[in-house]
């Protein structure tokens, strides 16, 4: 059975923070996926029976759409599921009727910055020093996308 997309409901909070903190060595806090419930924003999850796989949530603002955060299982990691999920943020985007998209990523991330490229967006600025690491701060990569 293929996995199926589904938005997230504030039911579904549990298995995201668990997702989010196995995923993620700084996760987004209950508090702060909570918030994603809000007017402004919009998910899309992939689920395989009652497994939550991964996740994005975006906001919306006039014609602009933030990739806020995506998340994969990292026992389902390198399979193409954020792919999948990037792929439906987009098609959610279009109907939505929305023109510019923009996310931000950590530096280190190479598989993310690899997809991201390949999906059309290009680099348009970075924050230096913004995300907390084990020893330190990384710049975050400002991506844009025309869609």
């Amino acid at each position: 059975m293929q996995p199926q997309f589904r938005p997230l409901t504030p039911a579904d909070l549990d298995a995201m923070v668990m997702l989010e903190q196995s995923a993620h060595a700084h996760p987004w806090s209950p508090a702060l996926l909570a918030d994603a419930f809000g007017e402004r924003y919009f998910t899309g999850a992939l689920w395989h029976q009652n497994a939550l796989l991964g996740y994005f949530i975006a906001d919306r603002v006039l014609d602009e759409s933030t990739l806020m955060n995506i998340c994969v299982a990292p026992a389902h990691q390198g399979r193409g599921l954020g792919r999948q999920l990037l792929e439906n943020y987009f098609a959610q985007c279009r109907t939505l009727g929305l023109g510019w998209l923009w996310l931000e990523v950590r530096a280190s991330n190479r598989a993310a910055l690899s997809l991201y490229a390949s999906a059309g967006f290009e680099e348009s600025g970075r924050r230096r020093n913004y995300y907390p690491t084990a020893d330190g701060h990384e710049d975050a990569v400002l991506m844009q996308k025309r869609l």
